[in-house]
């Protein structure tokens, strides 16, 4: 008898598709910008670490807002002291004036005076809250709910307004695939993607080339969250078939001739020949049609030299 290797076939699902490296990106980010000149005195988001919305990042010594805030502090503070005193006077004239004692001309100047001095305070006020406003853009705030990707600046480093201080990202996170335009004809927006920890749906086709292998990127969004970090690369599967329930043999097991593919099935000491439609593969398994008998052995490799009128002794690897 001819030593023949085989293999069991396998029964159940086969997702066929290319292979490609994924990287793990946050779903949205955005690059913090200094919004006042002066120097970083404290960086409070470390990198890798998870903030809520609104935290402090990165804060910027700006002496001249400071000066410019204790300015219209005591310009609002005058301005009241100001108002008290011509109001306070106002009073005073009223009294004299409905005892005959002021002449009407005195008293119109009091009450101008005072309405003067109260607008004066609403003024000092505007500009007051005005130059706090530039304070708080001191201190740049988490936007929203993420962490800080990498730190752009460090303490006691010189900004301008427009100086990028840090790249922020979210906590929900994508995958970024890129592949070559010639791939794309499989893929479209809902197509299932398989990677290491799970399966996702892509979410977005982009709508031009870039780089110098005119790659298009794609975006995957997972269905459970993902443990990595960004910037880790997995290895991802784009699935373009899959069947709920084949048979499938090891790549070694399926040859082709003249006629078209076929496998050679094990039954007792001889061999039959099965002509088979090959479908998806996976892992080094491909689909086939029609389906075998559940428990069915196969022959593997160097297939061509079998003679299936000879008996065979069946060798397990």
């Amino acid at each position: 008898p001819q030593a023949v290797r085989v293999v069991e076939i396998r029964q159940g699902p086969v997702l066929g598709g290319r292979r490609y490296l994924a990287e793990v990106v946050p779903e949205s980010t955005v690059r913090v910008l200094a919004q006042v000149p002066g120097a970083v005195s404290e960086l409070s988001g470390e990198e890798g670490v998870l903030v809520e919305q609104g935290s402090p990042l990165v804060r910027i010594s700006a002496p001249d807002i400071a000066a410019r805030i204790s300015r219209v502090r005591a310009e609002r503070q005058r301005a009241e002291q100001e108002r008290d005193f011509a109001c306070k006077q106002l009073a005073t004239d009223r009294v004299l004036a409905e005892a005959g004692d002021l002449a009407p001309v005195q008293l119109d100047h009091s009450e101008k005076g005072c309405a003067s001095a109260e607008l004066a305070v609403e003024a000092a006020k505007a500009a007051e809250r005005e130059a706090g406003v530039a304070g708080t853009r001191a201190v740049e705030r988490s936007p929203f709910a993420g962490e800080v990707l990498v730190q752009l600046v460090d303490e006691g480093q010189t900004v301008m307004p427009g100086t990028p201080l840090l790249q922020f990202g979210s906590r929900e996170q994508l995958l970024q695939i890129r592949v070559p335009g010639g791939d794309l004809a499989d893929v479209d927006l809902g197509t299932r993607a398989e990677f290491d920890q799970g399966f996702g749906r892509v979410v977005a086709v982009g709508a031009q080339a870039q780089g110098p292998g005119r790659l298009f990127e794609l975006l995957v969004k997972p269905d459970e969250a993902l443990p990595q970090r960004p910037g880790t690369t997995l290895t991802a599967t784009l699935i373009t078939d899959e069947r709920e329930d084949a048979t499938s043999v090891p790549e070694e097991s399926l040859a082709r001739d003249d006629t078209g593919a076929f496998v050679l099935v094990v039954e007792g000491d001889s061999l039959r020949r099965v002509d088979v439609t090959p479908g998806p593969r996976q892992d080094g398994w491909v689909a086939i049609d029609p389906r075998l008998a559940d428990g069915a052995i196969v022959a593997s490799g160097a297939l061509s030299v079998l003679d299936i009128t000879l008996p065979v002794l069946a060798v397990t690897p």
